[in-house]
């Protein structure tokens, strides 16, 4: 079973007026929210790529294949039992703006944002249950995948539920 949050929507609204919600390395973020679909009325984030990367579909797919590595990690954790919480991924959808037809990573707002660790080996000073879990879930991503993988830049929300 796959421990994920999508889109379940069909039409976003993005707001574009005030400047991107927030900016990483290599991407923009602008709030929305969805009007079609059961998310209707419920807030997203549109990430766009920050260079002319829009129009380029193998940038998303590699995004896609990530997520998707990263998805079989966290189903892989879940099925090894570690905690009795939920960690479930963010994931978006490629959808194409009409008018100018970029492309961007549509998927569900995070509310309670917290960063619980980077790819250059930071983490929170302020340490809490999350912020431990979410450095055993890198650990565990390297072992689970052999050495190969290491989850990193770990970011997320907490919820009551998981």
């Amino acid at each position: 079973m796959a421990h994920q949050r999508t889109n379940n929507a069909t039409r976003a609204l993005v707001d574009h007026s005030d400047g991107p919600f927030a900016t990483g390395a290599f991407k923009l973020v602008w709030r929305g929210i969805y009007i079609e679909g059961d998310r209707a009325g419920e807030p997203c984030v549109v990430k766009e790529f920050k260079t002319g990367s829009v129009y380029e579909g193998h940038y998303f797919n590699e995004e896609m294949n990530i997520i998707a590595r990263t998805q079989k990690v966290i189903d892989d954790w879940h099925a090894a039992n570690v905690i009795n919480r939920k960690i479930l991924l963010n994931t978006p959808e490629i959808w194409t703006y009409k008018e100018s037809k970029h492309k961007a990573l549509v998927e569900p707002f995070i509310a309670n944002y917290e960063k619980w660790n980077s790819n250059s080996g930071w983490t929170p000073a302020n340490s809490n249950i999350w912020v431990e879990v979410m450095q055993a879930l890198s650990h565990f991503s390297y072992h689970n995948s052999g050495g190969q993988f290491l989850l990193c830049d770990l970011q997320g929300g907490s919820y009551s539920d998981g």
